[in-house]
């Protein structure tokens, strides 16, 4: 019985030994075949990349031509135009509403939350009830279509932008014999397209639409209206004036905002007209404020000879690759040159850490000669913040020990006693820098004939340096529990 029993367990285990050997051949030869197939597949997906620079035709080693769009280009591409279809949509209907409500054809009576406001604009805070009632208007500033006023919203600072009757868009229009109502109407529809691109490209680097008005019935005043939150107009002085902390900020808000423009859910975005006055800093952070004059396609061409980015008044021009009908990165080369021209190449260098120089002259070049994409010059920029944030710039090395000389008074401040102007002041008044630590701080002082002292107070920069205060003389010092007074050695 044992022998008969071993017998049929060998027999048993060879048979499944079989099969084992014959599943493990099955599996390998699929495998194999599926390795053959994916080579195959990929060898063509390789081949539909290498689209010749003029983008007119690409024959593989199977005979494949005339090949238009590899498969991530064809659903970029069919993204690209639904979302802009439902922007353009958006737009249309608002620019309908307009036109139909200031010939009348508006239903009376209709509530505006009820009609199709609320449906594209579903975060819109502000209606023309409430756009009414802003109080202290003041004018601000105004251009070819729109005039700017600032004014006060339950306490809250707001900014409107309307037709300017007296600018050149509805006085030009007006002297080619067109009525009041269409020339107001033509320029109106510059702030329609305005406010939905703006809440179409909402971010933190875009202004904020709170709300606007337009006419709804024919018992309506003719007034259109946007309401955006307050910015400070970026001038040119002010920009020179700031610390290289806060032109850091500015130049990386810069690089983002065209990093974005590049690759916007609705195709890269163009600026017919790219400059600082497009822009706005809103407590400190720089924001794209006016698009009325914004496209989403890079120009169509035949081949790369019609692609040429020029700049007349630099004499530079650079070419970019004509594909499938486009010239590729063409708005973007564009927007990176102006950016650098207006704002990064001018504000970045001056001023900036010795050992970041390298660096910040890479990202500068990148921008001049359009050597670098944004998404590559945004990855330079991000680093130089965070070796600047880390104290990387100071080069202190492990060995070397940091004993503080100065005098330390806890609890301690002189306020509004001797202050005096530095160069470096972020301050028109006072002498107030941001340092990395107590060692920079009183390096800062040491290097400074005039300071006698500084107050290290609690509060912090966006890069997370703390503020301190230079005073050219020491006095009797204030109870302030938030501060620190240090009081530089005599001899120093």
């Amino acid at each position: 019985m044992d022998m008969l029993w071993q017998l049929k367990r060998r027999h048993r285990n060879n048979i499944w030994k079989h099969g084992l050997y014959y599943s493990s051949a099955v599996i390998f030869f699929f495998l194999v075949i599926n390795i053959m197939t994916f080579k195959r597949h990929s060898t063509f997906l390789g081949g539909e990349n290498n689209v010749d620079p003029g983008g007119t035709q690409f024959v593989s080693k199977f005979g494949i031509s005339d090949i238009k769009y590899n498969v991530f280009q064809e659903r970029k591409l069919k993204f690209h135009n639904s979302r802009r279809y439902m922007f353009k949509d958006k737009l249309r209907t608002l620019l309908d509403i307009l036109e139909n409500n200031l010939e009348n054809k508006a239903t009376y009576g209709s509530s505006e939350n009820t009609i199709l406001y609320r449906r594209y604009f579903s975060e819109r805070l502000l209606y023309c009830d409430e756009v009414s009632s802003i109080s202290d208007m003041t004018y601000m500033a105004s251009g070819w279509t729109k005039a700017v006023y600032k004014g006060t919203y339950k306490g809250i600072p707001v900014a409107i932008k309307t037709v300017d009757v007296k600018g050149q868009d509805v006085t030009t229009c007006m002297d080619s014999g067109k009525s009041q109502t269409a020339c107001y109407v033509k320029a109106a529809k510059k702030i329609v397209k305005e406010m939905v691109v703006l809440q179409a490209l909402a971010g933190e680097n875009t202004l904020k639409v709170l709300g606007f008005c337009l006419p709804r019935n024919a018992d309506d005043s003719l007034w259109v209206a946007m309401v955006t939150e307050l910015g400070e107009a970026v001038d040119l002085i002010k920009l020179l004036q700031m610390s290289w902390e806060d032109r850091l900020k500015v130049c990386l808000d810069i690089t983002k905002i065209v990093n974005f423009m590049s690759q916007t859910p609705y195709g890269s975005m163009s600026m017919s007209d790219f400059r600082r006055q497009q822009f706005v800093l809103v407590d400190g952070n720089l924001k794209l404020s006016d698009v009325d004059d914004t496209g989403f396609e890079d120009p169509t061409c035949q081949t790369s000879d019609g692609c040429d980015v020029t700049f007349s008044s630099a004499n530079f021009s650079q070419r970019t690759l004509c594909r499938h009908g486009r010239c590729v990165q063409y708005n973007e080369k564009k927007n990176l040159f102006n950016a650098g021209r207006h704002f990064v190449t001018f504000l970045l260098p001056h001023g900036a850490p010795r050992r970041l120089q390298s660096i910040i002259a890479s990202v500068v070049k990148g921008y001049t000669n359009l050597t670098l994409s944004s998404e590559q010059l945004l990855k330079r920029m991000n680093m130089i913040v965070k070796l600047y944030r880390s104290g990387w710039y100071l080069n202190r090395t492990k060995s070397k020990k940091y004993n503080s000389s100065y005098k330390k008074l806890e609890q301690s401040d002189l306020p509004g006693q001797h202050d005096y102007r530095c160069q470096l002041s972020i301050s028109m008044a006072t002498c107030t820098v941001s340092v990395f630590d107590l060692w920079e701080a009183e390096d800062v002082c040491n290097n400074d004939n005039k300071c006698q002292g500084f107050v290290v107070t609690q509060q912090k920069t966006w890069t997370g340096r703390h503020l301190i205060h230079l005073k050219n003389n020491i006095g009797p010092p204030s109870f302030q529990q938030n501060t620190t007074l240090y009081i530089k050695p005599t001899g120093r």
